[in-house]
């Protein structure tokens, strides 16, 4: 067995995969997220929030001050505190690990969106990041830019792949439709994409849940924009020929990763206009296509180049199914999310 180092995982985000990746022993995680345990995974206890948090569950202030202290007193020396980024609480735990608690807990985050204006703002989450061992971003391009805007070293921040969150679930056994779909709340750029497919009579369905952006796509006869929460985003996914994921090329972060991985699960081929993180999950001319954001002749030649080749639509399909089954399963990423925070216990 190998004992490998967060230096070697920054290089190379595979090595976490390894068979003969050494777990070390004596490393306790923590977090205040369920994980379910799988043979040959590290195992994580979950902290639940306590009485006197619970108490106060409807003031989010207080409750997520009381939790975070309860998560950093059970984070001793030995121990790894596993931090989602997708409430306030991540916030809380940084800003007391930084300036109340003597001794600075290990902390990883992960799924933090980090995408504000400079101001006070931008002070106060580096203040709460400059705490926390490492930070996960979802590809290396990000990595650079949340350095700098955060003014933190880049060696506070690492590259896992994110995941296909629908792998969680069974596969969706759908008749391929006649439509192509895309999805999506955050940094879509959906004017684009009706731009790409005017006049080709290519039938679309758009989901976006968040009102605002629902009322922003132009609706041509070809074009159908509604509002599919999961289950149904999924098997418009499963079920349309192919996915196109148009991307705002501007902040820090991406935000089509899940959609990246999820669609490809799907068996479904992706025409992704990113350039911040989707060199990172789709395989060029071979499991997709990636052309530059905002070009919508670009995206409009790979979409009809699809579109009018079922079989090369499929067979890139099929690829795509067998390229996120070998990397980008739910499965998969927890297992090296555990994995890097051991790393972090043994330091």
């Amino acid at each position: 067995m190998k004992h490998y180092t967060i230096e070697d995982v920054q290089r190379d985000w595979r090595c976490l995969d390894a068979e003969d990746f050494a777990v070390s022993e004596g490393v306790r995680l923590i977090s205040h997220e369920e994980f379910t345990y799988r043979p040959g995974f590290p195992k994580v206890e979950y902290i639940p929030p306590g009485g006197l948090a619970s108490f106060f569950r409807f003031f989010v202030i207080v409750f997520n001050l009381l939790y975070a202290w309860r998560l950093l007193r059970h984070t001793k020396r030995d121990t790894v505190l596993i931090v989602s980024g997708s409430g306030a609480l991540w916030l809380f735990i940084g800003l007391l690990n930084r300036y109340v608690m003597l001794r600075k807990r290990n902390v990883l985050l992960w799924d933090v969106f980090v995408e504000v204006k400079d101001g006070w703002r931008r002070t106060i989450m580096s203040a709460a990041m400059a705490s926390f061992r490492l930070n996960v971003l979802w590809s290396r391009k990000q990595i650079e830019p949340h350095a700098e805007w955060l003014r933190l070293p880049k060696e506070r921040f690492i590259f896992l792949p994110y995941k296909a969150n629908h792998s969680k679930g069974p596969a969706y056994d759908i008749p391929i439709g006649n439509f192509i779909f895309s999805g999506g709340n955050g940094k879509r750029d959906y004017k684009t994409l009706v731009d790409a497919v005017r006049d080709t009579g290519i039938p679309v369905v758009i989901s976006a849940t968040d009102p605002a952006v629902l009322k922003t796509i132009e609706r041509l006869p070809s074009v159908i924009a509604l509002a599919a929460r999961e289950p149904a985003f999924a098997q418009l996914q499963a079920a349309a020929r192919f996915v196109v994921v148009p991307m705002i090329d501007t902040g820090l972060k991406g935000g089509g990763e899940a959609n990246f991985c999820n669609a490809q699960w799907h068996g479904r081929p992706v025409v992704a206009a990113d350039r911040m993180a989707a060199e990172e999950y789709i395989v060029e001319g071979e499991t997709g296509y990636i052309v530059p954001p905002g070009d919508s002749a670009m995206l409009r030649q790979r979409i009809l180049e699809l579109w009018n080749d079922p079989a090369k639509c499929a067979e890139m399909g099929r690829k795509a199914k067998a390229y996120v089954d070998d990397n980008f399963t739910h499965e998969a990423f927890i297992r090296r999310l555990l994995r890097l925070a051991t790393l972090i216990g043994s330091e």
